[in-house]
């Protein structure tokens, strides 16, 4: 009768163990970052794949100021000039795939892991950041259970702000391209 017991105990102690460890493991992310006036991204981490993606899911369009009614020839060749100026210095971010070790994969496993329940919710206590900036997390868990998480900038969850910090640090280190490093640059100096 002991060993039945143990057994059973056992049995129960495994599957529950199992249950609560990898309850809440993902093996996607998806972070977007949709400011105004500035170009739009996106970072996935396909963690079952070890692999992260920046992009832009924006089109790329900057048209050019509607020229003043009476402008003369010479006005008009200045905001041209203006205007190529202002996109050569913001070219169109390029999209980049970047390997993910598996110690940088663990390190995001162990933040979404330590969510609750209620870090999949929009924090209703905070205040939008008044600039208009919205954000989106997407986390597919192991389980096929699906979270989507964000919305005002300012008013993310501690772990949505955690998360998707450690998925933007990890592109900034990672990333090999001039125009997506010049734009990181200019993102952390707004």
């Amino acid at each position: 009768m002991k060993y039945v017991f143990a057994i059973i105990l056992l049995i129960f102690t495994t599957v529950g163990c199992e249950k609560k460890i990898n309850s809440n493991e993902a093996k996607f992310v998806k972070f977007g970052y949709y400011p105004p006036f500035i170009q739009h991204f996106e970072i996935i981490a396909n963690l079952s794949d070890k692999f992260l993606i920046f992009y832009n899911p924006s089109q790329y369009l900057i048209p050019p100021p509607p020229p003043p009614k009476h402008a003369n020839d010479k006005e008009l060749d200045n905001r041209r000039i203006e205007h190529q100026q202002f996109i050569d210095d913001n070219p169109k971010l390029e999209p980049e795939y970047l390997e993910l070790n598996e110690d940088e994969i663990k390190a995001i496993q162990k933040i979404i892991t330590s969510f609750t329940e209620n870090d999949f919710k929009e924090d209703e206590k905070k205040y939008p950041v008044i600039d208009g900036a919205s954000t989106n997390t997407v986390i597919v868990l192991k389980d096929n259970r699906i979270y989507s998480i964000g919305g005002s900038e300012g008013t993310n969850s501690n772990k949505e702000i955690e998360l998707t910090s450690k998925l933007y640090n990890l592109f900034k280190q990672k990333s090999k391209t001039r125009i997506n490093r010049q734009f990181i640059q200019k993102l952390e100096k707004r």
